[in-house]
């Protein structure tokens, strides 16, 4: 190790209990039941052979959709009732139902933690950007 690369270890606080607290959260939110259920319905939804037909016809629409808009041109009634049907299938697949209420509340849940590690470091941010 050259000096430079051991004066920078000495001055690099120790970080393994930031660490620890890291695995710890981790650790509890892999525990928690919105995160075990986003987990199971994932594995729902790819083991569901419906559910991956009606995401591929969505997917599929969706894309011809962007398409006709990236190109100016006109989208079809029939465009826009297909996509409607795409997703009343979505809505009325069981598994994908699942999936769309554990996802809602996995999310939920990370926007709460998120918010929560932020509040102390947004504290440390100046009032006004310097200019």
């Amino acid at each position: 190790m050259n000096n430079r690369n051991r004066q920078q270890r000495c001055h690099m606080p120790d970080i393994s209990a930031l660490l620890q607290k890291a695995s710890d959260l981790g650790n509890a939110l892999a525990e928690h039941p919105a995160v075990r259920e986003y987990h199971a319905a994932q594995h729902a939804v790819r083991a569901d052979a419906d559910a991956q037909r009606i995401l591929k016809e969505h997917e599929e629409q969706l894309n011809r959709i962007h398409q006709l808009e990236t190109k100016n041109q006109p989208i079809e009634v029939a465009d826009k009732q297909k996509l409607r049907e795409t997703e009343a299938h979505i809505f009325s697949n069981e598994a994908l139902k699942r999936f769309t209420r554990a996802q809602t509340e996995y999310v939920a849940l990370m926007n709460q933690v998120n918010r929560t590690l932020e509040e102390p470091l947004a504290k440390l941010a100046p009032a006004e950007p310097p200019q």
